[in-house]
């Protein structure tokens, strides 16, 4: 279970939080994103079998209907 820097969809930053997800892919399942997110891991635009390990700084984004971005994080 590695505990990365997720990106806040409240504005806090990189908190540390802890996820079941290894890779990219099963991050996305996990925090329920959409087909269309798109995902960084320590700024690099990643793939779905892209591994996970600790401390790993982690973004997932997507664009909503209006052509706004959303973060899609843990609450």
């Amino acid at each position: 279970m590695p505990r990365i820097k997720l990106m806040s969809n409240s504005g806090d930053g990189f908190p540390d939080t802890d996820v079941t997800a290894t890779t990219v892919g099963a991050l996305k399942a996990e925090l329920g994103s959409t087909s269309n997110s798109a995902v960084s891991v320590n700024g690099v635009a990643s793939t779905d079998n892209q591994e996970l390990t600790d401390g790993d700084l982690v973004a997932v984004v997507a664009n909503d209907k209006t052509g706004g971005i959303v973060i899609i994080g843990k609450d």
